[in-house]
């Protein structure tokens, strides 16, 4: 039987076909990520990162700590992320965000499975979790780009996917904000729809795009383990340096 994710996928293709060209450079014709771009995606994976947070630190070799998390508690138990913000992955999150590449997010996805593929934790999880959006920012794009990522790396990982987070309450912008001000701004901003039953004692992967400060996460993460998930894990495509 057909997956209904990928008709749903190859329904919204045919409605809203993609751009000619590269998504994240537009060299081609053809809306398909071209060579030099993966190349150049390739070379800034892999690099050190902390163990716990999975912010990249500059160093020779991974570290277990960074700075922050040997004084920092987080509700989530690890976030592991495909490369640096940085470079051509900066310009493949905003061409997918802001440029409306959806198209661009069964590639992404596909490198964040590849990732975290080696680790047992996320390979047996549960489910995934895509962090939300608001309804008049989703309005607004007309997709949620952590949904997207979401459904990649769940074909990908032969995990399910459940939207089992809404985001209750418009927050103002977090850039510019401190980490202390953006996890305030963004208190009480997620609830749990549709009963707590599946997540307790549940091992759940909460999927986003990009990880800076750490405090979207923080708190999508924290509601669900007030309602029993036994474990969250965070994974996103890009994460910033610490």
């Amino acid at each position: 039987m057909p997956n209904p994710r990928d008709l749903w996928e190859g329904l919204l293709n045919l409605v809203f076909p993609g751009e000619p060209g590269c998504p994240v450079c537009g060299a081609g014709d053809e809306a398909l990520l071209c060579p030099a771009c993966r190349e150049a995606m390739g070379a800034l994976s892999g690099k050190p990162h902390c163990d716990r947070c999975g912010r990249f630190t500059g160093t020779a070799a991974p570290v277990h700590y960074c700075p922050e998390c040997r004084s920092t508690r987080w509700p989530f138990e690890r976030c592991r992320a495909y490369g640096p913000y940085d470079g051509v992955l900066r310009d493949a999150v905003h061409s997918l965000k802001y440029g409306r590449r959806r198209e661009l997010a069964r590639p992404l996805g596909e490198l964040m499975a590849r990732t975290v593929h080696p680790q047992e934790a996320y390979r047996t999880a549960d489910f995934l979790v895509p962090v939300p959006l608001t309804g008049e920012a989703f309005k607004r794009r007309g997709f949620n780009q952590a949904a997207l990522l979401a459904d990649s790396v769940g074909r990908e990982l032969g995990l399910p996917v459940r939207p089992v987070l809404a985001k209750v309450r418009n927050t103002p912008a977090q850039a510019g904000l401190s980490r202390a001000a953006r996890l305030k701004n963004l208190a009480g901003s997620f609830a749990v729809t549709g009963g707590t039953g599946i997540i307790r004692d549940r091992t759940v992967v909460l999927v986003d795009d990009v990880f800076t400060t750490g405090s979207t996460l923080s708190e999508a993460a924290r509601v669900l383990r007030k309602v029993g998930a036994a474990r969250v894990l965070g994974l996103v495509f890009v994460a910033g340096r610490n």
